[in-house]
């Protein structure tokens, strides 16, 4: 079974001991690669870059199992739904994650890497004990106990001056032991500043009947490299890549415009955009709804959905544990807004406002693959920027603002505490359409 190439993510300016730049300013940008931007030149795999190699159809999934919501008779939220199912066997519950050092040589050959003496000083016991304590509790946090990503140590592998970090990963691979969800590793190397932090996969999804579904089976793994653990950071080291780059071991898209890493209000974004405005934040931010949906962080009952005529929806911070937490607003089978509420707390307290913001999902082939190419483009692969505001887009609707697009018209009419009520009407133009 061929594992799927990875998504890599960008930290420019990450070699802080070779960057005359102060480590706020320097290490404030996360980037990573996806499935489905691979860059064709790199040491990755030669994939066509946007192109998904995904051949396994997606899970049918029996009508009763979604339940008879509103939400669940949409197309595009079926299609959602059944492509994320087998990936939630990782996302509901305990995650073993093992975690290996890959030593790289001096004189490697990997552009990857920057062309420095520099070795960090970690191994894998003690790289476990730091993601177990800081990386855990984020996603503890995150899922309100529904996703409990757990460390052991695994071990040490190296590789050539002629090899790879996608050799570094596939060395762990074979040694993962047989209880082992996923291969988190690091490089003991720093990687040069034009070239990606890390990247993740969540492999080649199992049969949802399998009764075993680990690593040396589906090839799900995370790498990044050195920075992140580098001394420079004191005692807690710069989580937010390792966090980021689990969620799209889970399947997860970037969000955002353009390259993916421009929005300071998704995990799946600019991971680091909490240091902007709080230099000792060491996690990434929070987690967009539709995320949630697909992982099962959120039920399909506790979303609600427009309807062409308009009406008002209650809706409360979509990091919430309870309630309707994200709106709907259908496009067509495969294409969907979402309408959610962003809280300025916890995870988001870099945020100098709560406020609403809304995201079109794309799951059309357009969105990831060749002409005559008709199937959806899942998980990893599903396009979602946000539509409202402008980049970092931090400048969440407030009451009172209104916003349209993608047939739609938006009003938020109130605030009280956690709730926020929403208008949402079909626009004339949609209607003579539909």
């Amino acid at each position: 079974m061929t594992a799927r190439p990875p998504h890599r993510l960008r930290r420019p300016a990450r070699n802080v001991l070779h960057v005359a730049v102060a480590l706020s300013t320097a290490l404030a940008i996360a980037s990573c690669s996806s499935e489905s931007d691979t860059d064709a030149t790199s040491s990755e795999s030669a994939i066509t870059a946007g192109t998904p190699d995904d051949s396994a159809p997606i899970t049918t999934l029996d009508a009763a199992a979604l339940g008879d919501s509103p939400a669940a008779q949409l197309p595009a939220l079926r299609t959602l739904i059944a492509a994320a199912t087998p990936i939630r066997r990782f996302s509901a519950g305990s995650d073993l994650l093992g975690v290996w050092i890959c030593r790289v040589p001096r004189g490697v050959q990997d552009r990857m890497y920057n062309p420095v003496d520099f070795r960090l000083d970690i191994d894998a016991e003690r790289a476990t004990e730091l993601l177990e304590r800081h990386v855990t509790e984020y996603f503890r946090v995150l899922s309100h106990g529904a996703y409990v990503p757990q460390f052991v140590q695994g071990g040490e592998v190296s590789i050539d001056v002629d090899g790879s970090n996608r050799d570094c990963v596939d060395r762990a691979l074979r040694r993962a032991g047989p209880d082992v969800n996923a291969v988190v590793v690091i490089a003991d190397a720093e990687h040069a500043s034009d070239q990606s932090g890390g990247w993740g996969r969540p492999g080649t999804p199992c049969d949802l009947q399998a009764a075993s579904c680990t690593a040396r089976v589906t090839g799900r793994a995370t790498y990044i490299g050195a920075s992140d653990f580098h001394p420079e950071w004191g005692e807690v080291p710069a989580v937010d890549l390792q966090e980021h780059e689990i969620g799209h071991s889970l399947g997860l898209p970037h969000s955002g415009e353009g390259d993916g890493y421009t929005s300071a209000i998704d995990l799946m974004s600019n991971s680091a955009s909490p240091r902007d405005r709080l230099p000792d934040r060491r996690d990434a931010p929070d987690t967009l709804g539709v995320n949630r949906l697909a992982l099962g962080w959120i039920p399909l009952a506790d979303v609600d959905v427009g309807v062409p005529s308009g009406a008002q929806h209650t809706l409360v911070p979509s990091n919430a544990a309870t309630g309707r937490r994200l709106l709907v607003l259908p496009i067509d089978d495969l294409r969907f807004l979402t309408v959610e509420v962003v809280s300025n707390s916890g995870f988001n307290s870099h945020l100098p406002a709560p406020g609403v913001v809304v995201h079109e999902i794309d799951q059309s082939p357009a969105a990831c693959r060749g002409t005559g190419d008709s199937r959806p483009c899942v998980n990893e692969y599903r396009k979602q920027p946000v539509r409202s505001g402008t980049a970092p887009f931090t400048d969440l609707l407030g009451v009172g603002t209104t916003w349209s697009g993608s047939g739609w018209a938006i009003r938020v009419v109130q605030s009280t505490g956690d709730t926020w009520t929403v208008e949402a009407h079909r626009t004339d133009t949609a209607k003579e359409q539909s």
